[in-house]
C-alpha cells in the first residue's frame, strides 16, 4: 500500500514536528512541509498531495491564501486548517471558504480523527463526481450508488423530500420516505435556528459545506450532523429544490466532549489531590500540579520551563533515565520506586514515584504520580539502624509478649546460649534457669516490670549444654503510644569471666591473707625451732661450765647435739624448699635400692617409737628393689613422712609397706605409712602440703615442728615424677602413700 502524500503548510518547526508525531500514531506517510506561496504552487504540482495541512496564520503566506490556492488547482484534494487558537467567526470562515475541517493546537488529538474524517469525505466527494459523470450514461448505476452511499444523500423541496438513499433512513430511524415526509424533515432538528441558518446560507451562497447541527431521530435519540447541500434556482432565483448529503458525526463529537471531560475532570482531581502530580514529555514537564509545586518549591511556570533531571537528585538520575528509557522500550520495569528529588531551596526530599502512560493534548506523555516518603524513610533508616544495632550488639537481646513467651532474640544470645532463634521462639526464657538463682530475685523482677519499671540485676543460668554462667541484665517494659505494655526487652551482659576473675581476687585475697597468717605462724614456728635448740645449746653449755659431773655432762652433750641437729635439719629443709621454689635443684641419678632405704628409716625411728610406746612395724613384698634416681630425695621424702606419722600418733601403732603397683596404666613401686594418729580434717588435707603449714600453728600449737616436712616430701617425690596421696580421716589416723615410678627393667629385684 502506497504512502499518505501529505502537504504542511507551516513556518514553526516544532509545530511541524508535533503534526509528524501526531499523524504517525496513526497513518504510514510521507510529507513535506513548505512555508511560502511559491513552494505551496510548486509542489502542487510535483508532489501531488493527497491532504493539506495548514497553519492559518504565517509571516510570508496565509491559510486562506493557500485555501483559495487549492480551490483552484485541486478542489478536492482535503484542505485542514491547523492553528493555534481559533474562534468561531474565523472557523465559520474557513469553512466557508472551502477547508474540509480545522483542529486548533491545542487539540492535536483530534488530528487524526479529523484526517480520517475529510479522507472519506474527499473519497465521497470523488465518488460522487463520478457517479455524476457516470449518471449520463447509466442513471441506474448511479442510483445503485447512492442507495449505498456511507452518507445519507437526498433531495428536498420547500414541502417534502422527493427522494433519501437508504443512509438517511437509518440514521434517522425511519422505515420509508413516507414516514420521513409523515414526520417533516424540519422537524427533525432539535432547534429550528439550525433550520434557518441552514436556509439563509443556502440562499446566499446557493451551496453549503460541512454545516454542523444538532438534530435527532424518529425516537429522540440525539445527533450531531454535519451537512453539504447546493440549491437548484429559477430563472427568477427563486429556490426549486435542494440537493445534499450529510455525515453522522454523532460519535467523533461525543467522544471529543468525553475527551474534554475527562480532561477537566483530570485537572479538578489532580489540582485537589494531596499527591504531587506531574505529566511529561521526554525531558519536560507539560503539567505539575499544586501539590508538587508546594512539595518542591517551583511554580508550575518554572517547572515548564525547566528539564525533568532539573530536580532529581545526580545520585539517582541515572536509575530514573534507564527506568524511564526501558519503559519507552515496552521493557518490563516496576511502575512505583523510590528516588530523592532536590527543592528549590536545595533541600533533598524522599518520594514514592508511579509512572504511566497518557494521552495529554493528543500526544502520548509520561503521567507520574509523587508522594513525600522523606519522614517515613528518616523512621525506616532509624529503625533500620536499631534493628542493626540490635542484631549485631555484644550484648545478648531478648523480646518477649506479656506472658514471657519469646518473639526474637538476637546473634549473641544464640551465641552465648548455645540455643538458636527456633529453639526458643515461643518459649519461655525459664529454659535457662539454672536453679541457682533465688526465687526472691525473680519475685523482684516482676515487681519491677508490672509497674512499668526498668529492672537491673544478676542470673545464674545454664546453657544449653549445661554449662553455668552469669548474665546481669537489664529488662524494661515496651509500651506504645497509650503508654500501655505491649511486650518486654531484655538486655544481657555475660560476666562469667568477671565473675571468675572476683572469684579468683576473692580466693587470692584469702590466699593472701592466709599467706599472710602463715608468714605470723611460720615467724613463729622458725622462732621456736630455732630459739628451742639454741636456748638448750646455750643453757646446757653454761651448766656443763659448772659441772663435774661426767655422767651428766655426757646427757647434756647429748641434747645439745640433738638441738644442733634440729637447728642444722631446719636450716636444710628451708634451703632445700627455697631450691626447688627456685628450680636450681639438680637431681642425681644413682643406683638406689629404695627398699633398703625405706628399711633403713624404720630401724633408725624405732628408738623414737618406742619412746613413745608405739608400734612400729615393716612389711615388704620385696627383699631389694634398685632404681636409678636420687638418694637425697627418696631418703629424704621417706624420713619426712614416717616422721610426721610417729610424732602425730600417741598412741597404737605406725606401719611401713612396700608394694609393686599400677597407677593410671603406669607402674609404681609404693611405700605406704598408716599411722593410728590425730587424722587430718578435710578442710585441712590440701593445706598441710604447703609451705609451713601444719594443723595447728602459732604459739600455742601441740605439736612441734616447722610445717615443712610435708611440703618437702610432696615436692621431692613430685620432682622426680612420682606421686603423695593421703587418706585420712581426724581422730582416726592418716594413710601415706608414696609412689615412685619403675622406669626401668628390674634386673635384681628380689621376692
Amino acid at each position: 500500500m502506497s504512502k499518505l502524500r501529505i502537504l504542511i503548510v507551516e513556518d514553526n518547526s516544532a509545530d511541524d514536528k508535533l503534526l509528524r508525531y501526531e499523524l504517525s500514531r496513526a497513518f504510514d506517510f510521507e510529507a513535506i512541509t513548505v512555508e511560502t506561496e511559491a513552494g505551496y504552487n510548486e509542489k502542487l504540482d510535483s508532489f501531488q498531495p493527497e491532504l493539506i495541512l495548514s497553519d492559518y496564520s504565517m509571516p510570508e503566506f496565509s491559510g486562506m491564501r493557500a485555501l483559495e490556492i487549492r480551490n483552484k488547482k485541486m478542489p478536492l484534494t482535503p484542505f485542514v486548517i491547523v492553528t493555534g487558537s481559533v474562534n468561531e467567526e474565523v472557523a465559520v470562515k474557513c469553512i466557508k471558504s472551502g477547508a474540509s475541517d480545522y483542529v486548533t493546537k491545542e487539540h492535536l488529538m483530534r488530528l487524526n480523527v479529523a484526517v480520517r474524517h475529510v479522507l472519506e469525505q474527499q473519497k465521497t466527494l470523488v465518488a460522487k463526481q463520478e457517479a455524476e459523470h457516470s449518471l449520463f450514461k447509466s442513471l441506474e448505476r448511479y442510483r445503485k450508488f447512492v442507495e449505498n452511499d456511507i452518507s445519507g444523500d437526498y433531495v428536498e423541496t420547500a414541502t417534502k423530500v422527493i427522494y433519501c438513499n437508504k443512509k438517511i433512513l437509518d440514521i434517522f430511524e425511519f422505515e420509508n420516505l413516507d414516514q420521513l415526509n409523515a414526520y417533516g424533515s424540519v422537524n427533525l432538528y432539535d432547534d429550528i435556528k439550525y433550520r434557518k441558518e441552514f436556509d439563509n446560507i443556502l440562499l446566499d451562497k446557493g451551496k453549503i459545506e460541512n454545516f454542523e447541527a444538532r438534530m435527532h431521530t424518529r425516537t429522540g435519540k440525539k445527533l450531531v450532523i454535519l451537512e453539504n447541500a447546493y440549491g437548484e434556482f429559477d430563472e427568477k432565483g427563486n429556490l426549486i429544490q435542494i440537493q445534499g448529503y450529510l455525515i453522522d458525526i454523532t460519535k467523533r463529537i461525543v467522544a471529543e466532549e468525553k475527551l474534554k471531560h475527562s480532561e477537566n475532570l483530570f485537572r479538578t482531581m489532580a489540582e485537589n489531590t494531596s499527591a504531587g502530580v506531574v505529566i511529561y514529555d521526554h525531558e519536560r514537564f507539560l503539567y505539575a500540579n499544586q501539590a508538587i509545586t508546594r512539595l518542591i518549591g517551583f511554580s508550575e511556570a518554572e517547572l515548564k520551563s525547566m528539564h525533568f533531571w532539573d530536580v532529581i537528585h545526580p545520585l539517582d538520575r541515572k536509575l530514573v533515565k534507564e527506568r524511564g528509557r526501558k519503559r519507552i522500550d515496552k521493557e518490563k520495569v516496576p511502575k512505583n520506586y523510590q528516588f530523592r528529588l532536590l527543592t528549590k531551596s536545595g533541600e533533598t526530599l524522599w518520594i514514592d514515584f508511579t509512572a504511566s502512560f497518557l494521552n495529554f493534548e493528543g500526544k502520548n506523555t509520561g503521567l507520574g504520580t509523587i508522594r513525600d516518603i522523606t519522614k517515613e524513610k528518616q523512621a525506616f533508616e532509624e529503625v533500620r539502624m536499631l534493628s542493626i544495632a540490635v542484631s549485631q550488639s555484644p550484648l545478648s537481646v531478648v523480646i518477649t509478649d506479656l506472658n514471657a513467651n519469646i518473639e526474637y532474640v538476637n546473634d549473641s544470645f544464640s551465641r552465648i546460649t548455645g540455643y538458636n532463634i527456633q529453639d526458643v521462639l515461643e518459649r519461655n526464657p525459664k529454659i535457662l534457669q539454672s536453679g541457682k538463682t533465688s526465687e526472691h530475685v525473680y519475685r523482684e523482677l516482676w515487681s519491677t516490670l508490672t509497674k512499668g519499671k526498668t529492672w537491673r540485676g544478676e542470673f545464674i543460668n545454664k546453657r544449653k549444654n549445661g554449662e553455668i554462667y552469669y548474665e546481669y541484665a537489664v529488662i524494661a517494659p515496651i509500651k506504645d503510644e497509650t503508654v500501655k505494655i505491649t511486650r518486654y526487652i531484655g538486655m544481657k551482659e555475660d560476666v562469667t569471666p568477671r565473675k571468675i576473675m572476683e572469684n579468683e581476687l576473692k580466693l587470692a585475697k584469702i590466699k593472701a591473707e592466709e599467706g599472710n597468717r602463715l608468714k605470723s605462724a611460720f615467724l613463729a614456728n622458725i622462732s621456736h625451732e630455732l630459739r628451742t635448740p639454741l636456748n638448750g645449746i646455750l643453757g646446757f653449755s653454761e651448766l656443763i661450765q659448772e659441772l663435774n659431773d661426767v655422767e651428766s655432762i655426757q646427757e647434756m652433750s647429748r641434747y645439745i647435739n640433738e638441738s644442733g641437729q634440729r637447728l642444722l635439719r631446719t636450716l636444710d629443709m628451708i634451703i632445700a624448699i627455697s631450691r626447688l621454689d627456685s628450680g636450681t635443684y639438680e637431681i642425681k641419678s644413682e643406683s638406689i635400692d629404695v627398699v633398703a632405704e625405706f628399711r633403713n628409716i624404720y630401724n633408725n625411728k624405732l628408738v623414737l617409737a618406742e619412746n613413745k610406746n608405739l608400734n612400729l612395724t615393716f612389711d615388704t613384698a620385696f627383699d631389694h628393689f634398685n632404681l636409678l634416681g636420687d638418694r637425697t630425695i627418696i631418703s629424704t621424702a621417706f624420713e619426712e613422712i614416717v616422721d610426721n606419722a610417729i610424732k602425730f600418733t600417741n598412741k597404737g601403732e605406725v606401719n611401713l609397706k612396700v608394694t609393686r603397683t599400677t597407677e593410671d596404666n603406669n607402674e609404681y613401686i609404693s611405700f605406704e605409712v598408716r599411722d593410728s594418729g590425730i587424722g587430718i580434717s578435710k578442710e585441712n588435707r590440701e593445706a598441710i602440703f604447703e609451705d609451713f603449714q601444719q594443723a595447728s600453728t602459732g604459739y600455742g600449737r601441740k605439736y612441734e615442728g616447722n610445717g615443712l616436712g610435708l611440703s618437702l616430701a610432696k615436692k621431692y617425690i613430685e620432682l622426680i615424677g612420682g606421686l603423695l596421696k593421703l587418706k585420712s580421716k581426724e581422730g582416726y589416723g592418716s594413710v601415706f602413700t608414696i609412689y615412685i615410678p619403675i622406669k626401668q627393667d628390674i634386673n635384681n629385684a628380689h621376692l
